[in-house]
């Protein structure tokens, strides 16, 4: 059973490949008419373990996140006691005291069993606690026409939902693979869907952000933003977070999409929204990484130099920030300091990111596009190991348990262990895969770039 820890977020006070290259400047339709034949050769897998923290005064709380139930969790009983009068020793001692339980409470997050979100929780880890066996079957298999998946599927309530290049939204039942029900829409749709509180949200290549009924798929709301959007949005309380390439992160309203602030960056935002406390983490092509107060959207502290633009989510896990970026970089940032703690950078191993990392038991996960896939120490960024592909991974790694899900452009499904690397199970199907792919209930869901739509498990 899942519960959800809220007010206890508030302590903290302070894809990518594409054919047309990476933070570049585009020319968006404002006809609302889409060339879907411009997306056949793009290449794109969309990135997003949440926190229980405890409440403090300084900002009214925000945000949420998932813990089993039984799991530590700070009483909302302690706020008196800390909105008391301060002096600079308690007030400095209750700020620690937060980062040290963001510390130890954040692994809980892996516990949510669903896959809500493109990079399966709000931290972006792409980690789930799911125990995966050696060997998959295919237990079936589902199949749509045109141009394929460049996002990956999520994953709610046993439902399967996923949206593709030719504008379609569609539902499959986890366990049988039958299709509930569909959407078509004149648009394309390049960023995967968040799935909460039994609503869909998504945004497409124009702009707009959909509201759906996750039940049968009738529309709420739509809203039209600025330039096309590449990730999840991220919910926010009664709000989402959702980014847009003309540079800004939109803080929307939940129930009808009227706009609640805005963060302008000044260059395209093509990562998702990473909530780390009431503050949420940017990477962008403007080659920096912005911290934002979810209060008010307002930035906390200057944005931090990461030497080269990024499309990647960032991954929050015990208290940091991993980023990769498009010059071959990998940067660990301390959250609470806004400081690098160390920086990654192997030319043999990848001359550039366009992609996530996964996060989980002291790892980072990345895939590069020179066909290796590594783990670096989380402490230290020091190498633990790393393989080659037979052929690159354009998708973000998924981890789950101790196993690491790797989809290739060649079209086979990696399994790798964790803590070592090697190489444990391989499905190939036609095509390729694009879009990263999404766990829950020991299921694996996989999109392919032919329409493709693969269910693993064991029977």
């Amino acid at each position: 059973m899942l519960i959800r820890c809220r007010d206890l977020l508030s302590c903290v006070r302070a894809s990518q490949y594409s054919s047309r290259s990476h933070c570049d400047s585009r020319k968006h339709p404002t006809d609302n008419s889409i060339k879907q034949s411009d997306f056949r050769d793009r290449r794109a897998a969309h990135l997003f373990d949440g926190m229980c923290l405890p409440s403090d005064v300084a900002f009214p709380s925000q945000g949420y996140s998932y813990c089993s139930e039984g799991e530590a969790k700070i009483s909302a009983k302690t706020e008196p006691y800390i909105k008391s009068k301060r002096s600079p020793v308690r007030e400095r001692f209750a700020i620690a005291f937060c980062w040290i339980m963001l510390i130890v409470l954040e692994p809980s997050a892996k516990c949510l069993a669903d896959w809500p979100t493109g990079r399966g929780n709000w931290s972006a880890t792409g980690a789930i606690s799911d125990q995966l066996p050696d060997q998959l079957q295919l237990l079936w298999e589902a199949r749509v026409d045109g141009l394929g998946f460049e996002a990956g599927a999520v994953i709610a309530d046993r439902r399967v939902f996923c949206a593709d290049a030719d504008g379609r939204i569609l539902a499959f039942d986890l366990d049988n693979g039958k299709e509930l029900w569909r959407v078509e829409l004149d648009t394309v749709f390049v960023a995967s869907p968040l799935v909460d509180a039994g609503m869909l949200f998504l945004g497409d290549y124009q702009g707009v952000v959909r509201a759906l009924d996750a039940k049968n798929g009738q529309l709420k709301w739509e809203v039209e933003l600025g330039m096309e959007i590449d990730a999840s949005p991220t919910p926010l309380d009664d709000k989402l977070l959702v980014t847009s390439q003309d540079g800004a992160l939109y803080c929307l309203r939940r129930a009808d999409g009227s706009q609640v602030w805005k963060y302008e960056t000044g260059d395209q935002l093509r990562c998702g929204a990473t909530i780390v406390g009431n503050q949420t983490f940017l990477g962008g092509c403007d080659s920096r990484l912005h911290c934002v107060d979810l209060s008010n959207g307002s930035p906390i502290g200057m944005p931090i130099p990461i030497d080269a633009p990024t499309g990647s989510t960032p991954a929050a896990s015990l208290g940091h920030i991993f980023l990769p970026t498009h010059g071959g970089d990998i940067f660990a940032i301390d959250a609470q300091y806004q400081k690098v703690k160390w920086k990654f950078h192997d030319d043999s191993l990848a001359q550039e990111f366009e992609n996530s990392v996964a996060v989980a038991d002291g790892l980072i996960v990345a895939a590069s596009r020179m066909r290796h896939v590594f783990a670096l120490d989380q402490d230290s960024g020091q190498v633990r190991w790393q393989t080659t592909l037979r052929k690159r991974a354009d998708a973000s790694p998924v981890v789950s348990g101790d196993k690491v899900l790797v989809c290739g452009a060649d079209g086979r499904l990696i399994m790798l262990d964790l803590h070592s690397g090697k190489e444990i199970w391989i499905f190939e199907v036609r095509g390729g895969f694009i879009a990263s792919p999404a766990v829950s209930d020991g299921r694996v869901i996989a999109l392919s770039d032919k329409g493709g739509i693969f269910c693993f498990g064991t029977r």
